[in-house]
This record gives structure tokens, sequence and C-alpha cells, in this order.
């Protein structure tokens, strides 16, 4: 039976000052103390949804609004975990396309997704604060348990802004890695005499 390969601490290391290079400031550390609440939600999640399950075995009902907790939390732990995605580069990339290209081509992308994803950000943080505004207004609540539907509007908000900085220090990053490799490429002016 083989082992399964465990990381090198010489590789997790590289990989954390890789990370932290360029970020300076509170910014990396609340998205992920962020991402880690969202996780922490999901996990309530689980006991709650196998709690429900148990009940349903036990006494022969459930817990009737398990579903709405699901369907309410879910929706902000996913908005949660977004922030981190983008800081840590965790979004889905085609590799396919990128892997003859050269390094400040590939700085290049990585900088124009970092804006479109600032761009994506500053627009949904804007609709979902009108969205928030209209439930306020027009107040809707779950069927059973009667939460109020705009309770999930500030960690969804909080979480737009958070990907809205991530989104910012990935576009330093490549800005830096385009220039980095603007610099090594291009021709050398000094003229050597033999």
């Amino acid at each position: 039976m083989s082992a399964v390969p465990q990381p090198s601490v010489e590789s997790v290391d590289s990989h954390k000052r890789r990370f932290l290079k360029y970020w300076d400031g509170p910014w990396p550390a609340i998205i992920h103390l962020w991402a880690l609440f969202g996780g922490l939600i999901i996990v309530g999640l689980a006991v709650v949804t196998a709690a429900s399950a148990t009940s349903m075995l036990a006494f022969g009902a459930p817990f009737s609004a398990d579903h709405e907790l699901v369907m309410h939390f879910v929706a902000i732990a996913v908005f949660m975990f977004l922030p981190y995605c983008q800081l840590t580069h965790a979004n889905v990339s085609v590799d396919v396309f990128t892997e003859g290209m050269s390094e400040k081509k590939k700085a290049l992308m990585e900088l124009v997704a970092s804006l479109v994803a600032l761009g994506f950000s500053a627009l949904l943080l804007r609709q979902m604060y009108l969205g928030w505004g209209s439930y306020m207004l027009f107040p809707e609540v779950t069927p059973v348990l009667g939460i109020p539907l705009w309770t999930a509007f500030p960690a969804i908000l909080a979480s737009l802004a958070l990907l809205m900085a991530a989104s910012i220090l990935t576009a330093l990053e490549a800005l830096r890695k385009f220039k980095a490799t603007s610099a090594a490429s291009a021709p050398s002016s000094k003229i050597t005499r033999d």
C-alpha cells in the first residue's frame, strides 16, 4: 500500500511567502477570517441537517425548518468564500490556453481578470445594496421560521466589499508581475565593447 504524498515544508513555506509577498496590511487576514467564518456556517448547517435527519429516524419527524436555514445561510456562506477565492487565485482557470504563453502575457491576463473581477464585484455590490433596500421597504420572511430575508444582505454586502478589496490586491500583484516581466524582457540598451 503506497503512502499519500505530503507537501514538503519548503513548498508550504514558499507558498506562504509568495502569497504574502505583495500584500501588506490587514486585508489578507480579514479575508482569511471571513472565509473561515463562512466555513463555520457550513459546518453549523451540516450539524443542523444531521440533527434533522436523526430526529426523523428517532422520532419520525424532522426539524421542520431545516431547509429554510440551509437556503438562507448557504447563500451567505457562498458569498463569504468569494474574496478568499479571488485572493488565492482559486477561481476557475483554463491552463490549456495559457500553457504556451510568456510570463508577461500571463501577468497581463491576471491583471485583466482582476480588473474584471473588480468591476463585477462593484456592480454586484451596487445591485445587492439596492435589493437590500427593496427588501427593507417590502419585507418578506421565510414561511416557517419567519426569518426576514433582508438579514442575509449585510453579510453578502460585506463579502462583496471584501471581494473588491481582494480584486484590488490581486490587480496590484499582477501589475507588479507585468512590470517585472516587462523589465526582464526589455532589450538591453548598453553597448559593450570588446
